[in-house]
């Protein structure tokens, strides 16, 4: 019988005792790379549109507001108190590597919670390994080198727990708003039913522009 001390395989870093609260966190990763498809080309124009989440929604109608055609959002425009309902639901994250470097800033106590542990402060190799790790290197991959927000869904677990599903949206910041993508803020919902299909999809400029010019409009 494992003993406190030692640790787990599932998430370097954490105790067995730990690993009863973290439980082993998978994401169900399609490995024929492309049911899980960069999917962009089946968009519609809006990529709001695709965002199947009301507060996620929102979230992209602030970063929309505060980027443009040709920089994405300054760090220095993320402004807690316009978004308090949000927070709890909101990663930062600092990032490097293209994506594959990604370190915690601040980790919303929605999600600590549904992790059951705080990981602020941690970096992704500290938190995760295998497939799961390389689907999140993949995602802020994309956010970095593209500098579009990527809107993703898909299966998550606790090991010996059930099932549960969960929409995400990440978007690239620019700590010194010079148009470099070393940022990444997410939000993240948790849902007890299942979704029609894992997605990952990231926008393109041209929904950008047309979801942009929408929320002009709109005020």
């Amino acid at each position: 019988m494992p003993t406190g001390g030692q640790r787990s395989n599932c998430a370097p870093g954490l105790t067995i005792q730990a690993k009863s609260v973290y439980n082993c966190l998978e994401l169900h990763v399609n490995r024929a790379d492309d049911r899980l498809l960069d999917q962009s080309e089946a968009n519609p124009p809006s990529f709001r549109g695709r965002i199947a989440q009301a507060q996620l929604r929102e979230l992209y109608d602030l970063w929309l507001a505060h980027s443009s055609d040709t920089a994405v959002m300054p760090r220095s425009a993320l402004d807690p108190v316009a978004m308090p309902s949000l927070l709890k639901n909101l990663i930062l994250a600092d990032v490097g590597a293209g994506g594959r470097d990604i370190s915690y800033r601040l980790v919303g106590t929605e999600i600590v919670e549904a992790h059951g542990f705080d990981y602020t402060g941690w970096n992704i190799e500290r938190l995760t390994s295998g497939s799961t790790l390389a689907f999140t290197q993949r995602l802020y991959g994309m956010v970095v080198s593209r500098a579009v927000p990527v809107y993703s869904e898909g299966h998550f677990r606790w090991r010996d727990k059930e099932f549960h599903w969960v929409k995400r949206l990440h978007l690239p910041l620019s700590r010194d708003a010079d148009g470099r993508v070393d940022m990444v803020l997410a939000g993240q919902y948790f849902e007890t039913e299942y979704g029609e299909e894992e997605l990952l999809l990231p926008a393109r400029p041209e929904q950008l522009a047309a979801d942009r010019r929408g929320l002009i409009a709109s005020r």
